[in-house]
Parts: C-alpha cells; structure tokens; sequence
C-alpha cells in the first residue's frame, strides 16, 4: 500500500463520510452526522448544525446532561482525528513506521471517542429513549486503523 493513501482516506472521514446514522425518539426524525456536521430531518424541519454551534449548545447550557456529554465526547474524537489526519497531511509520503503507529493509535482514539459519544447519547447498546444509532463510519474508521496495522506500507521510511 502506498503512504498517500492514508491522508486521502483521513480526508475522507473528516470531511465527506457520515459517522453515524441515527433515528430520533420514536420516529421523529432522522440524520447523518460526520464529523464536523450534524444533519437531521424531523417533523419540525431539516438542519444542518456544525459542530462549532453544538459546542455552544453545551457551553451555553442548552444541552446538559447525556446530550452534552455526548457532544463531548464527539468532539474529542474530531479534534483527534483532524490533528491525525493534519499531521499525515504535513508528512505526506515521508511516514515512517513509528509514526504509522501513532497514526493507529489516533485513528483508535478517535473511534472511541465516537462509540463513547454514542453510547452517551442512545445507551449501551444504541438504543433508547433518545432513538437509535448506527455508527458505520465508527467501525469503518476503526477497520481502517485494524488493516494499518496489518499493512505494510510500501514507501514508508524505516526509523
């Protein structure tokens, strides 16, 4: 596998695949969210709401409780997986093999921070009073860090 591809992918999750796909309540809406947008359609409207006015929602004290955790916790895996995902940006093809186990590592931090922030919102087992999610991209994220570590990257430098 070549180095660029990993950046590539990087991209790709924070910025193009949905993380998350979730129903609200009792069939009261619907949405994807992906890493720095949340977007829902309910009975009320559509919405796209960035993660900068979720992060208001909680520090404002709009949301409290599991809500602002759940925010928490969504945010801790974005800011992991940005700074990941800048830092292979920054190195290009000059990875070297440490520095792909950072990689993973981010890559594994961010996914827990995801599923944390899913079971914070819908429970244990992503399901509740709150609705139900199914966190995909979470498992697509984590896979991608499993096959790095399988991997062999071909043009990467040796420590």
């Amino acid at each position: 596998m070549r180095a660029w591809i990993i950046p590539f992918c990087l991209f790709i999750f924070c910025f193009v695949l949905p993380i998350q796909f979730f129903f609200i309540g009792t069939d009261t809406g619907m949405g994807i969210q992906g890493a720095l947008y949340r977007y829902q359609m309910t009975t009320q409207g559509n919405s796209l709401i960035p993660i900068t006015n979720e992060i208001s929602y909680v520090t404002d004290g709009l949301y409290s409780g599991r809500s602002a955790f759940s925010i928490v916790f969504w945010v801790l895996g974005t800011v992991i997986l940005i700074g990941v995902t800048a830092f292979t940006l920054i190195q290009g093809n000059g990875i070297t093999q440490k520095q792909l186990r950072t990689v993973i590592i981010g890559l594994a931090g961010a996914g827990t921070g995801y599923l944390a922030s899913c079971i914070a919102q819908y429970g244990p087992l992503l399901k509740g009073s709150a609705g139900t999610s199914i966190p995909l991209g979470v498992f697509v994220i984590i896979a991608f860090a499993v096959f790095l570590h399988k991997s062999r990257i071909d043009d990467a430098k040796t420590e």
